[in-house]
């Protein structure tokens, strides 16, 4: 078994809990992100599994064994950091093969061990270089090379992507996909980059002030945030919010709220009245929202353009409705005038409900049977 467990754990600094009670189960072989701003608790639960804090409260079982109070060493894991941590005055194959010497592992199992690693992160040809003969992508493969040689039961990777330029962080992307899914090791990564965590997680653990406010796979998280935060984090264009009330109007149900008025399901309004609140929030996102530039047949939401923006395959409007600004993205051919009027429809389907109140997301009714 090479699952991680991780039971009511705390970890604080001073008067601040920066880890707040965390329960998790990783399972076996999986890869699960830990995603969030920064000072969320990220980075500290990593270095927590890693042996690099000391628990406050709770504990921590790496396949089936209490490692709470192991040293890093004893705890079989691999760790690629932020900075690649490289020794300048060894080659490539020293650097990899490093841990392993410290271990006492053999000369020509570590031989072969390096080839190994090297030949997964496509290294094979640089083996006799230094450090500073090397690009940053290949920097950082030697970083993940020398935490996999040594055949962890887990794999920490803390934010490894974060100093490489957007062509290489995409390409690295894949490769740590790719690694992953072929030396099978249950890999815990920490990032704040929503685009890593959304293409690599199996599971991703929202935080906000030291605990996990959504675990779920990447697409329910972006398509069901469990609170107004998690829709404003992920995204991008983030999730567009308005708060209002529920009224009737010529028996159709509307939020409404200073300068607009949106039209809501049946299905949305019973699950308003069943939560009891006066105040709801709903949430769309940008690619969800219908903008013309005449009314629509059935009517239409009026709003005025600030900004167009052409990002790559599409087009970024960044709208006023009333004292509320909006996304929505659109299609290149999409032309409104400078500071024009257009037209919003929102796609029913794709509303979210939150309470305006507490900001989480509204339970679904129950279906009858």
């Amino acid at each position: 078994m090479r699952d991680v467990r991780l039971e009511g754990i705390v970890k604080q600094f001073g008067k601040v809990r920066a880890v707040d009670g965390i329960d998790l189960h990783i399972r076996e072989n999986e890869f699960l992100v830990f995603l969030g701003p920064s000072g969320c608790g990220k980075t500290t639960t990593l270095r927590c599994i890693a042996g690099l804090e000391t628990l406050d409260e709770g504990r921590i079982l790496i396949g089936g064994r209490d490692v709470t109070h192991l040293p890093p060493g004893k705890r079989g894991i691999g760790m690629v950091f932020q900075s690649y941590a490289l020794f300048p005055h060894m080659t490539v194959a020293a650097n990899i093969g490093f841990g392993l010497r410290v271990k006492g592992v053999d000369r020509t199992e570590i031989d072969r061990r390096v080839r190994r690693a090297a030949e997964l992160l496509q290294l094979g040809n640089l083996l006799d270089r230094y450090p500073s003969q090397l690009s940053g992508g290949q920097r950082q493969r030697v970083a993940v090379a020398r935490a996999v040689v040594v055949e962890p039961q887990v794999l920490l990777m803390d934010e490894p992507l974060s100093n490489l330029d957007a062509l290489l962080r995409l390409s690295m992307r894949a490769e740590i996909k790719r690694l992953q899914q072929e030396i099978q090791a249950t890999t815990v990564y920490v990032t704040h980059d929503q685009v890593e965590a959304l293409s690599l997680g199996d599971r991703i653990a929202v935080m906000s002030e030291g605990k996990i406010v959504q675990l779920d796979e990447p697409q329910e998280v972006y398509d069901n945030p469990a609170t107004v935060f998690v829709g404003a984090f992920i995204g991008n264009p983030p999730m567009n919010f308005l708060t209002g009330r529920v009224r009737q109007d010529a028996g159709r149900l509307f939020l409404e709220g200073e300068g607009y008025q949106v039209p809501l399901s049946p299905e949305a309004a019973a699950r308003i009245q069943a939560a009891r609140i006066d105040e709801v929030t709903i949430g769309i996102r940008p690619e969800n929202i219908a903008v013309s530039l005449t009314e629509p047949e059935g009517g239409g939401i009026a709003a005025s353009v600030i900004v167009s923006e052409l990002i790559g395959a599409q087009r970024m409007l960044t709208l006023a409705l009333g004292p509320h600004t909006l996304k929505v993205t659109t299609s290149t051919e999409f032309l409104p005038p400078p500071n024009g009027q257009v037209w919003l429809t929102f796609d029913p389907a794709k509303i979210r409900l939150f309470d305006a109140a507490t900001q989480a997301r509204l339970a679904q009714l129950p279906k009858a049977s």
